[in-house]
């Protein structure tokens, strides 16, 4: 059980490092104290569902991405609706299973979808500036 606890710290350093994050800048964004979160990063632990949820949210990721589970894989059928041009930024980018059905839920005008890897990531990456955007003017419009 300590092992698991240990590759769910490792997992969240991992997490936190790939997202560009300090522990102040977790802590703030998923309220959970620093001095927690250097401890389940040092010395794993067993965290409760809640507060990995909170990390994965502040993080961007899933909790089975904190709890090391494999990720999801399409099934043949849903590989189908996904178009290539996306498939291919998907595979580029290592993006979730996730966020590539939300990318391909994406309904545009004229029902045409982009063409390019790149415009996908452009588009990937207005959604994540968006979300950043909504997180920070939470506290400015309450």
């Amino acid at each position: 059980m300590a092992r698991d606890g240990e590759r769910v710290g490792a997992n969240i350093r991992a997490e936190r490092e790939r997202a560009g994050l300090s522990l102040s800048q977790l802590s703030q964004q998923s309220g959970i104290s620093k001095a927690h979160l250097v401890r389940l990063e040092n010395r794993g632990g067993n965290p409760s569902l809640e507060i990995l949820g909170r990390i994965a949210e502040a993080l961007g990721v899933t909790v089975a991405d904190l709890l090391g589970e494999p990720k999801l894989t399409f099934t043949p059928t849903e590989a189908a609706e996904i178009p290539a041009s996306l498939r291919a930024f998907a595979d580029e980018a290592g993006l979730r299973t996730d966020e590539v059905q939300t990318l391909a839920s994406i309904r545009f005008r004229g029902g045409e979808r982009p063409r390019s890897a790149a415009r996908w990531r452009f588009i990937y990456d207005s959604l994540k500036l968006s979300k950043g955007l909504d997180r920070d003017g939470e506290d400015e419009l309450e």
